[in-house]
């Protein structure tokens, strides 16, 4: 964990805790002069009460959200869409303490103030590639899982180019799905789990209860790791390696639902599922 806190400057977006104090007042200004405030809103609706303004240095506002809660992201300040010069990230909780309804406004300076995106919860990685910055994202199935926190989930990585936000996961697939890689995109505890001994007791349904279906989650992450990087007959393979017979075509259409819920274009792919 430390060494992996070294190399990279990971900015992970988490909601604030059921109960926690919310819209705690705060204040970043940037080096181009750009002020990022957050404060209450001093109104009585819930779903409002935090406000997060940007102004630029001339003191206009160029940015304002309101929300259950808002912050002020651990990237601000940092080059999100790699043109040289800093940005900003705010967070807003649309949701009261649900990490499904946050998302993270990125605010661009250059040529003039705007919003690049909206993200989703993600990591900034500043490392990898020295002088850029790559936005890592999960893609989670929950309905796959037995459990929010148990659900099957897709890493992607995309970086800010010339043409804009391009998505940049097939350059990092080799190194991810060989557990190569550190920080965002670490798949070493799904391949842990996929032990050549784990995935015989899931196929022959042998073994505790609890090992198969661990073991069975995994392979759902990992197939549909597989199958987003381009890898459709490794995913195959895996199905045939964890499942019984009798499952592996129900698990395949699982599967290949799943990727159509999300990837449309990717799932005509699997034209043998």
């Amino acid at each position: 964990m430390i060494l992996a806190v070294a190399a990279f400057f990971l900015a992970f977006i988490q909601s604030t805790p059921e109960g926690a104090p919310s819209c705690t007042p705060a204040t970043t200004t940037l080096a181009n002069g750009v002020v990022v405030t957050v404060r209450s809103a001093g109104t009585n609706n819930p779903e409002l009460a935090c406000e997060v303004l940007v102004r630029d240095r001339n003191g206009r506002t160029v940015f304002s959200d309101r929300g259950f809660d808002t912050q002020i992201h651990p990237a601000t300040g940092r080059d999100i869409d790699n043109d040289g010069r800093p940005d900003v990230v705010v967070g807003v909780d649309t949701g009261g303490a649900n990490r499904c309804c946050w998302e993270y406004p990125v605010i661009s300076f250059n040529p003039s103030p705007r919003v690049l995106l909206k993200l989703p919860p993600a990591a900034f990685d500043f490392e990898t590639l020295p002088g850029k910055t790559l936005i890592w994202t999960t893609a989670a199935f929950y309905d796959l899982g037995p459990d929010t926190a148990d659900s099957p989930r897709v890493e992607t990585v995309r970086e800010f180019r010339p043409t804009g936000l391009i998505d940049v996961t097939p350059d990092y697939c080799k190194r991810m799905l060989a557990g190569e890689l550190r920080g965002p995109g670490d798949l070493r505890d799904l391949l842990n789990a996929l032990s050549l001994r784990s995935k015989q007791a899931s196929r022959t349904d042998t073994g505790s209860p609890f090992d198969r279906e661990q073991t069975r989650i995994a392979a759902r992450s990992m197939a549909l790791q597989q199958i987003y990087c381009g890898q459709i007959d490794a995913a195959s393979q895996l199905v045939l390696e964890v499942w019984p017979a009798s499952e592996q075509s129900p698990i395949r259409r699982q599967l290949k639902s799943a990727i159509n819920s999300r990837w449309p274009d990717l799932s005509r792919k699997l034209t043998a599922w």
